[in-house]
């Protein structure tokens, strides 16, 4: 397959990165992973896959995921009937023997050349992947998806982005002391394999394995990466406020059979 193929003929598989081990939502989370928490009629991964299956040309969607939980998933899938996806562990069963969600990425990607979808399985939001991806194809370029919070001290728990008049990134810094932007990377970011193959590159300088954010940073430094702005609602569910906030905005809602 050439890298020109590889490149602009679509968006053709996704990533759900749904490796940690959510020590902030303890107990909850202790037997459970996180995006399998309940959520509306079903949980918060019923909904993540509900929006990336709206992107029609996305063929297969990948669990990353730890050996731990690998069986939370495929079971999850079963009961779903989801055909198209697939589960793939890294070896790690606890938090302090975790390969860091680049390196699970890069294990996923070298084996399946492609351009990439790549969600955080524990984002709930109202931006339209469709148009996200539409975007990326008209730049041909990494794009990632922006919220604009209104908290500045929380901005400093997540990567703050600048953009020129073109929506080309000119700064991103994760978890700044000094927030230059409430504008905040959101986890969800559509590379294509020129790009996403660079993380060899990147993990071969020594850089960490750990937040994802970091590979986005890096490469930022190295070419043109895009941002694509929305409106509307973003939940990071990270604390138990934020689960409980999202349950309540959540309530009621059906997404579960919407997925098949």
């Amino acid at each position: 397959m050439s890298m020109k193929k590889h490149q602009w003929v679509g968006i053709v598989r996704a990533i759900v990165l749904a490796g940690g081990y959510a020590k902030r939502l303890w107990p909850l989370t202790l037997d459970r992973p996180k995006p399998l928490l309940p959520l509306g009629d079903g949980c918060i991964l019923d909904f993540v896959i509900s929006r990336i299956t709206l992107v029609n040309e996305i063929s297969e969607i990948i669990i990353s995921t730890n050996r731990r939980f690998e069986s939370n998933f495929i079971e999850w899938a079963k009961e779903r009937g989801h055909a198209n996806i697939t589960v793939v562990p890294e070896a790690s069963t606890r938090e302090e023997e975790k390969l860091g969600p680049i390196n699970a990425v890069w294990s996923i990607v070298r084996e399946r050349p492609d351009d990439y979808l790549i969600v955080a399985g524990d984002n709930l939001f109202s931006v339209d992947l469709k148009e996200m991806v539409y975007f990326y194809h008209k730049v041909k370029a990494p794009t990632i998806a922006l919220y604009e919070i209104s908290d500045r001290e929380l901005a400093k728990q997540y990567a703050c982005v600048e953009l020129d008049e073109k929506a080309c990134i000119i700064n991103f810094e994760e978890k700044p002391s000094e927030p230059k932007s409430l504008l905040v990377s959101t986890g969800i970011y559509v590379l294509p394999w020129s790009s996403i193959s660079r993380i060899h590159e990147y993990l071969a300088e020594g850089n960490p394995p750990d937040p994802i954010g970091k590979f986005i940073e890096w490469l930022t430094k190295k070419e043109a990466v895009y941002g694509f702005k929305f409106k509307g609602y973003w939940y990071d569910i990270g604390s138990h406020e934020s689960y409980r906030s999202a349950q309540e905005a959540f309530r009621g809602m059906s997404f579960k059979n919407k997925n098949k």
